[in-house]
């Protein structure tokens, strides 16, 4: 993916752009030409009118070609900027996204399943310990603990709202790389194409507000959700770049208890069983209610948007 983004920086990738959007203007001014002539012969001069609204059109294209490319790497560059700014590290927003997401999902996603895991593998060992009473064919067997056949449930519940969850975090992150390779190289680049035509001018305006909602507004949306998270949710866990599931455990205080034979606290209960529904929590915001957020502030813009340039130079 950055290779894309790469190729986009060097000479041939804003040759190949410049080339594609000279062919299709040079398409449609030859398409012009022919109707013009059309009108000049069949003395219709309402392809004279149309030939004349066209042009203008074109030159409207040509106009936003550059003045949105402009305007896509100044707003690409000041998301940059204010990015730096608000996360303290170098880079841009997609790559503030891309930390942040990285960092929810390797140190709470994954810390929980694992506590999860380990709870549930803790369970089904305890659940399966029998006692017998009685011998021979007259004896009764009982299992010692059962209570833990619960927990071992509960904890399989858990791991299957979890997982989905880390899977939307994972998805996130590639779809921020895809965004960052296509959307300024290929999609606005198409976007200008489209709206030289007449036939699919509503498509290339549409297409160019898409471009530029996904650029600028939706991985700067990442870097919003980042200083939420940062500020209110684990403040001192994700500035010291801590785990937060221990920072989650060390806020129970002297609750906590250790259970069976573990010299390093391997086994903590409190911090298998609560430390994971807290992270839970955690990433029910960042995996369902914050991704929302960041598409409803991309689709307001894209909606916004396109009325604008689809009014405006019409």
């Amino acid at each position: 993916m950055y290779l894309l983004s790469a190729a986009y920086s060097s000479d041939s990738m804003l040759s190949l752009v410049g080339t594609m959007i000279g062919t299709g203007a040079a398409t449609m001014v030859f398409m012009l030409a022919l109707f013009y002539m059309a009108a000049q012969f069949f003395k219709k001069p309402e392809y004279e009118a149309f030939v004349s609204i066209e042009i203008y059109q074109l030159a409207v294209s040509l106009m936003l070609f550059t003045t949105i490319f402009g305007a896509a790497y100044f707003a690409n560059e000041l998301s940059a900027s204010f990015s730096s700014a608000i996360s303290g590290t170098s880079g841009d927003a997609f790559d503030v996204g891309s930390n942040y997401l990285n960092y929810v999902a390797n140190e709470v996603a994954l810390q929980a399943i694992k506590k999860l895991q380990g709870l549930m593998l803790l369970s089904q060992w305890m659940g399966s310990i029998t006692m017998r009473f009685g011998a021979g064919v007259w004896g009764v067997v009982v299992p010692a603990f059962p209570s833990f056949i619960v927990i071992e449930k509960v904890m399989e519940f858990l791991l299957m709202l979890v997982s989905p969850f880390t899977a939307s975090l994972i998805v996130q992150q590639v779809g921020l790389q895809i965004i960052k390779a296509t959307m300024l190289p290929f999609v606005l680049p198409m976007g200008v194409v489209l709206r030289i035509f007449p036939p699919t001018r509503d498509a290339g305006s549409f297409i160019i507000s898409t471009a530029l909602a996904f650029q600028v507004i939706f991985p700067f949306s990442y870097v919003m959700h980042a200083q939420i998270v940062k500020g209110i949710l684990i403040p001192n866990a994700y500035a010291n770049e801590k785990n937060v599931a221990d920072y989650m455990t060390n806020t129970l205080g002297a609750g906590r208890l250790t259970a069976f034979v573990s010299e390093n606290g391997l086994f903590d209960i409190t911090s298998m069983l609560f430390s994971p529904i807290l992270s839970l929590s955690f990433l029910l915001l960042q995996a369902v209610f914050l991704p929302a957020l960041s598409m409803v502030l991309t689709v307001a813009f894209i909606k916004s948007f396109n009325k604008f340039i689809s009014q405006k130079f019409s």
